[in-house]
């Protein structure tokens, strides 16, 4: 099977495609700038890279015409709330506007297996009860959330108006070994910094006492896969641990398998002015579809400080 994944190039992206490689699938992947390609995070050899920016309908209709998809995975997205605050415009034209323009050209080269839109929970915003099933209610708190939630509802009219067959996977957090700005992997990293040093150290922390459901990206690439064989346009699908892990737990654990010993501080500076205390998805619907997730957060957080132990202390890989 001929699979596009745009996007491929982020941290998601690299795991799915790589994956769907492995399985012995021609797979296209994309990427908007060459130092994307540079990363610790090593690239798949039989993935095949183009440039794509999401913003230009004539390259996002070139891409598809060129290589006539059995499969698209549509991961690419302006994904940083923060930068969705500084610039809306840029955020809407390549979340809501890009995945117009890749809905577009499918239409003429319909994808004989369909579409997955990675969607997001940012767009359920801070739901008034836990766990978060698919049926609460649209209420985004920034424009990214906003964006994503148009992403699903363009998803479900093309699907509705042109026989598209789009499936929708509503993520809540990802992290493992290799991601970047996120709590789990800014811990491991600096415990492996603090290591390097070879004698006792302080970490400094922001607030510990927030829950947050996260699932290991190898777990979330198989709810993926699942997602896109067995699931249909008119129901999303959370995609999540189906529980909550306080962030204290992340810290006590990489503290535990540090090398030397730390101590942990609370950085005033680092504390938010507002954070939503907990989020956890109701994850029945993707257990129906037969996923049971596999990599407890122990492993999770063994793996990434690993990682960052070996990745820290050599340059990135080539691209």
């Amino acid at each position: 099977m001929k699979i596009l994944v745009t996007g491929a190039s982020g941290f998601i992206g690299r795991y799915l495609s790589a994956h769907a490689a492995e399985l012995g699938h021609d797979v296209v992947g994309t990427y908007l700038s060459q130092s994307e390609l540079t990363t610790h995070t090593p690239k798949h050899a039989r993935v095949r890279w183009e440039a794509l920016d999401m913003r230009r309908a004539a390259d996002v209709q070139g891409i598809v015409d060129r290589h006539r998809p059995d499969a698209v995975f549509h991961l690419a997205a302006q994904a940083y709330a923060q930068k969705a605050w500084k610039d809306p415009l840029d955020t809407f034209d390549i979340n809501v506007q890009g995945t117009i323009r890749l809905y577009e050209a499918l239409r003429q080269h319909p994808p004989a297996n369909g579409v997955l839109l990675t969607a997001s929970a940012s767009a359920y915003g801070a739901p008034p009860k836990l766990p978060v099933g698919e049926d609460s209610p649209f209420q985004p708190t920034n424009p990214y959330g906003v964006s994503k939630a148009a992403q699903e509802l363009l998803s479900l009219q093309y699907a509705s108006n042109f026989g598209l067959r789009i499936v929708r996977a509503r993520l809540f957090g990802t992290t493992g070994p290799g991601k970047t700005g996120d709590a789990l992997n800014d811990f491991a990293r600096q415990v492996a910094a603090l290591e390097r040093t070879g004698k006792p150290s302080q970490m400094k922390v922001g607030n510990l006492d927030k829950r947050r459901d996260v699932s290991d990206i190898r777990d979330v690439v198989r709810a993926l896969c699942r997602v896109f064989e067995a699931g249909t346009p008119e129901q999303p699908v959370n995609v999540g641990a189906g529980q909550s892990y306080s962030i204290r737990s992340f810290v006590d654990e990489l503290v535990r398998l540090a090398r030397v010993p730390i101590t942990v501080t609370v950085d005033p500076a680092l504390l938010r002015p507002t954070d939503e205390s907990d989020n956890r998805a109701d994850i029945s619907r993707l257990t129906a579809l037969g996923y049971a997730p596999k990599i407890p957060i122990q492993q999770t957080l063994r793996d990434a400080l690993d990682y960052w132990r070996v990745a820290d202390a050599a340059p990135p890989a080539g691209a």
